[in-house]
């Protein structure tokens, strides 16, 4: 996956690619996030603006290409969770963002 830390990247593409070949269609969303980009986001989630939460900038594991956000159809986010957390990873939807998968 693009944009991901080269140690993660594989793990991430096997992960969505296991998924698509369960039927679930898989969009990636956010990979690496500059500064400012987080920082909009942040500001966007403090005002209400935002369904996701979204860490204070400098803080984002998106920032370090250790995360990455995907929209799945159907939005099967608990399975995906509990495979992302069998491979060591840790899901997002353990503190109310179900969209965002990390190391």
């Amino acid at each position: 996956m693009r944009g991901l830390d080269r140690g993660l990247s594989p793990y991430a593409d096997w992960f969505v690619d296991r998924l698509r070949s369960a039927g679930v269609r898989v969009t990636v969303t956010s990979v690496l996030r500059t500064y400012a980009t987080q920082a909009r986001l942040y500001r966007r989630y403090l005002a209400g603006q935002s369904r996701f939460p979204a860490a204070a900038p400098g803080t984002s594991k998106h920032e370090k290409g250790l995360a990455f956000d995907l929209q799945l159809v159907p939005p099967v986010y608990s399975d995906a969770g509990a495979l992302w957390e069998s491979m060591g990873g840790r899901w997002g939807g353990r503190f109310r963002d179900p969209i965002h998968f990390e190391v």
